[in-house]
């Protein structure tokens, strides 16, 4: 028996909280977590959020731990109970519930293969069928974790392959030498993959040889001068993977390790209001100021001086956005020369807005997303200059799924990018969960903002979920209408996880 302490009864979800909802109607949940549908006792759903409430029982939901605690000890048909008198949730995964959970991946798997053949696709049918024979024997003699392992094997050789779609993956070059590079990209053609975004700056400091400066300094162990871009490059022109540069932008720092920049030009960087730096609220990242015309130029001439120096085949923009706003206290935006620009702009006094729910904040917030969206407009200038000299350069972002959210935040508004035509693609970070999740956030994407293909971005093993995850986000991806996926990243992609993409959703080239 697993427990798990409750933190409350309805109400907001905190970070790493499991919270009880009952009563009617939905939970209401965002999509970080993970839910548990209970009614007698048992588990009658296990996955997505924002889930109805069963009549007569309740959902169990969870964030961060609580939502690993989830994944970890409750399944179809497990036994819950509440001690209310002590907040704490017990689970137990009884032979009755192991019977359930294998009753229904066989009548799952089963479902699969009928409707493969049906549809006659091209699969493994004698291999499908084989497993679950040798599951539902194994179901009859009471063995459950073999039947899990079954068919969870059966799964993949039912799995729908559809030849020619984007199956990209984000890369941080590790390698040192021309050996270990064409073992990586060797490595993801095997398993399917087509396409690699390679890392070209990171935390403030430089991946490629070529574009090394004192404000950008080479990355610690690149020192020996291999350079690691170019190979990756060559490789994968080599080996038929595309290589886009995965280039970030305002993102120029990290506390851990020093900003370079910061020290190079401190009067570039962007502050909060009492005058520091400013450190994002998610991983402690320093941030150039992206309001000020000099730091668009230098990256500008940043990306100029990469699609000059290698042949990439796209480029992709990343931490295309103002750090992540936590209150007035806590946003880029007051740095002297800003304050002064906004001003003179719009006569609004940034340090008399009393908080973010004022008019005038939502004008600053605004503003500044005006200023990054005339940076991807420059971008945008520039590809189109080099495709007039002949070069196709593909044009993306990776970019947050919601739109709203992505302005109110991170001034980020990349829905007009998309209305403009700027993008050949777009990533949303959909780094959820469960994969019915992955798909409505990517399906509402696809319906309202179907101008830019959508290659959604995925992170399942990244996240930790079990391997079959990744199959089932690639699946439902593909239902929400978008023309592929990008794994994040290269680093947590385990051989495992790499053969059952290959034999399953990327068998078809």
């Amino acid at each position: 028996m697993k427990t798990f302490p409750i933190a409350k009864f309805n109400g907001f979800r905190g970070a790493d909280e499991l919270v009880i909802y009952d009563g009617s109607g939905l939970t209401g949940t965002n999509t970080y977590g993970l839910e548990a549908c209970v009614q007698d006792g048992r588990v009658i759903r296990y996955g997505k959020n924002n889930n109805e409430i069963p009549e007569g029982g309740y959902v169990v939901s969870g964030h961060g731990k609580a939502a690993r605690f989830i994944g970890d000890a409750l399944c179809i048909g497990a036994k819950v109970t509440l001690d209310l008198e002590n907040m704490v949730l017990s689970a137990e995964v009884d032979q009755r519930s192991l019977q359930l959970n294998a009753e229904r991946k066989i009548h799952e798997v089963q479902k699969r293969l009928d409707d493969c053949v049906a549809d006659k696709v091209d699969i493994q049918r004698d291999k499908a069928e084989s497993l679950i024979a040798d599951a539902k024997q194994a179901l009859e003699d009471r063995r459950f974790e073999d039947v899990d392992a079954l068919t969870e094997e059966a799964y993949y050789y039912t799995t729908r392959s559809v030849s020619g779609e984007i199956r990209g993956v984000w890369h941080r070059p590790h390698e040192h030498s021309e050996e270990e590079v064409e073992k990586t990209i060797l490595r993801f053609k095997d398993a399917g993959f087509n396409l690699m975004l390679v890392e070209t700056n990171y935390e403030g400091y430089a991946n490629a040889q070529k574009c090394v400066h004192d404000y950008l300094p080479i990355r610690k162990g690149y020192e020996d001068g291999f350079d690691v871009i170019e190979s990756l490059i060559r490789n994968g022109k080599k080996h038929g993977i595309q290589i886009h540069a995965w280039f970030e932008d305002f993102f120029y720092g990290v506390k851990s390790t020093g900003c370079p920049m910061a020290e190079v030009h401190p009067e570039w960087m962007a502050c909060q209001k009492d005058g520091s730096l400013l450190l994002d609220a998610y991983d402690d990242f320093y941030f150039l100021n992206p309001a000020l015309p000099e730091v668009q130029e230098l990256l500008l001439n940043s990306i100029k001086e990469l699609l000059d120096q290698y042949d990439f085949d796209g480029l992709q923009l990343d931490y295309i956005r103002y750090p992540v706003i936590h209150g007035i206290e806590h946003s880029a935006g007051f740095e002297p020369v800003t304050k002064e620009m906004f001003k003179k702009d719009t006569g609004i006094d940034v340090d008399a807005i009393p908080d973010t729910d004022h008019e005038d904040w939502k004008a600053f917030t605004a503003w500044r997303a005006a200023k990054v969206t005339n940076y991807v407009k420059s971008v945008y200038d520039l590809i189109l200059e080099y495709r007039a000299k002949g070069r196709e350069i593909q044009l993306s972002t990776a970019v947050f799924g919601i739109p709203d959210e992505a302005i109110r935040l991170k001034c980020q508004d990349w829905r007009y990018w998309v209305k403009q035509g700027w993008l050949d693609a777009i990533y949303p970070m959909a780094y959820l969960n469960d994969a019915e999740d992955v798909g409505a956030e990517v399906a509402h994407m696809v319906q309202h903002y179907g101008e830019a293909p959508n290659i959604s971005g995925i992170a399942p093993m990244y996240n930790h979920l079990p391997v079959i995850e990744s199959t089932k986000q690639v699946e439902e991806c593909r239902k929400a209408g978008a023309v592929g996926v990008a794994f994040f990243a290269t680093g947590s992609c385990t051989p495992v996880q790499l053969e059952k993409l290959k034999i399953g959703v990327f068998r078809n080239k």
